[in-house]
């Protein structure tokens, strides 16, 4: 669609918006006669207007609730479907529930995805995403989760992916703008993982937020690239993806103008919502406004975006010119692929991407730092024996070596499991920590009774009571602090 185009489309948009129901229809009669395409373009836009109403505020199933199951209260949880036991629910989408389970024939705990009823009933829709889900489970990249299956199980329509542990960028921006150095390398991440997909054939097609998590190692995992689409099939998609019933379309706030007008799709369109992800995380606002309304009609005026785009303080100053770029009306003044936009992104951080330290590193500082405090109890524990006397002394020593010794033993494997196997942490964590810190909170009560009963060694006695209660500290408020943080409690 050419600028001049994209005017008179606008134009008569924000015209219509401004009238009833009844007052459009009239409106369009008039304005697009003998111009059916121009009424198409003009209708998707208010259909997309009306959809995007409170997204922001919705859980990400609340922009398509029309593709959910008939009974919402229906769950797979605890059932089996062929090779899989399903575990638990772990979210909503507008493209179905998603289940953590297991996979009996491999061993291996996945992520399923079960697909409206409306997939399985219609023999098109089933075989586009055969198709599309072969050419997603092609896609190898750390920063993408795999997609291993589309399976049909007992009547119903599931993909079948790797199972991703973490924290969505939605409840990270919560907290406001992304620091510089984290969103530079998120940033960089993302940019990698919609390169490698675009350099397969693959559009993503609805990259937002919700749809890329932080794992719990600091490494960001885009997801949902089952539902994306082969790049040829994408561009023989035109003005009638907005009007298919159940059709995963994207999502407006995060839709590129050709998208959004039923258009062609390419890479481009993943780098528009590359620049809208962007600039959101860079300033903790959607770069549209928050105003469902306002949103779409500052993306429907995208003839330069530096006139649109929100105002506001960039954590990344760096940044906010590739943003704007990306946010092009025009797909050709966009970047071409994820590939060239990395190249940008590391040209203008001039940094190698370091990933910054993430809450799993912190919980495993925590874990050798009380690990050391413990290690130094039977060495204290020894030095106070001639103080103490026969045999207290030698049964205070021999009791703190047994305590440090498990714990010690017990807070090493869990730092090991948390850097060879992550995904096995937060069950092993779940069985043996209760225990552990019984075991720390006993050692460190019992070295504050032997200070309290030594005699004319106030200095010794402390310095014992003092790294006493650190401990107990620890255990109490800092432990609990690092485990929520690094998503390990249940």
């Amino acid at each position: 669609m050419t600028p001049e185009r994209w005017k008179q489309v606008n134009a008569l948009f924000h015209e219509a918006l401004d009238r009833t129901p009844a007052e459009r229809e009239s409106l369009l009669d008039e304005r697009t006669a003998g111009d059916l395409e121009m009424r198409r373009e003009v209708e998707s836009l208010l259909r997309a207007d009306a959809s995007s109403r409170g997204f922001l505020e919705t859980p990400a199933w609340g922009v398509a609730p029309e593709l959910m199951f008939e009974d919402e209260e229906a769950t797979l949880t605890g059932r089996t479907l062929g090779p899989y036991n399903v575990l638990e629910e772990i979210g909503r989408g507008g493209m179905g529930i998603v289940y953590a389970a297991e996979d009996t024939r491999l061993g291996r705990k996945v992520a399923i995805k079960a697909l409206p009823p409306d997939y399985s009933a219609d023999p098109v829709r089933r075989e586009r995403l055969r198709r599309e889900a072969r050419a997603a489970a092609s896609l190898t990249h750390p920063s993408i989760a795999t997609v291993f299956a589309l399976e049909e199980l007992e009547g119903g329509l599931y993909i079948v992916s790797e199972l991703v542990r973490g924290r969505t960028l939605r409840h990270e921006l919560h907290d406001g703008a992304v620091p510089p150095g984290l969103l530079r390398t998120t940033l960089i991440e993302i940019a990698d993982a919609l390169a490698a997909a675009h350099q397969q054939g693959i559009v993503h097609r609805d990259l937002k937020p919700e749809n890329i998590i932080r794992c719990t190692d600091g490494r960001v995992k885009v997801l949902d690239f089952g539902l994306a689409r082969p790049i040829d099939d994408a561009l023989r998609a035109t003005t009638t993806r907005l009007t298919q019933a159940g059709t995963a379309a994207g999502t407006p706030g995060y839709m590129a103008p050709e998208q959004l007008s039923g258009g062609t799709v390419d890479p481009r369109a993943d780098v528009f919502a590359f620049g809208v992800l962007a600039a959101e995380m860079a300033t903790g606002e959607h770069p549209f406004g928050s105003d469902p309304a306002e949103m779409v009609r500052r993306m429907a005026q995208l003839i330069g975006p530096e006139s649109v785009m929100r105002s506001g303080a960039w954590s990344a100053p760096d940044i906010q010119p590739i943003a704007q770029r990306c946010l092009r009306a025009s797909p050709d003044e966009r970047f071409a692929s994820g590939a060239e936009l990395a190249a940008a992104l590391r040209a203008a951080s001039e940094i190698t991407p370091v990933i910054a330290p993430s809450p799993l590193w912190w919980w495993q500082f925590h874990q050798v730092a009380i690990t050391v405090s413990v290690a130094a109890m039977p060495a204290i524990a020894w030095a106070l024996r001639p103080w103490i006397g026969a045999p207290s002394g030698s049964r205070l020593f021999f009791a703190a070596l047994v305590l440090a010794t498990m714990s010690i033993t017990v807070r090493m494997n869990l730092v090991f499991t948390a850097r060879v196997h992550p995904a096995n942490l937060p069950r092993q964590r779940a069985l043996i920590f209760p225990w552990v810190i019984s075991v720390d909170a006993v050692l460190a009560l019992l070295m504050i009774a032997a200070a309290l009963a030594l005699e004319n060694r106030d200095a010794v006695a402390g310095l014992v009571m003092a790294l006493s209660t650190v401990i107990l500290l620890s255990l109490a408020f800092i432990e609990p602090a690092t485990t929520r943080a690094a998503g390990l409690s249940r």
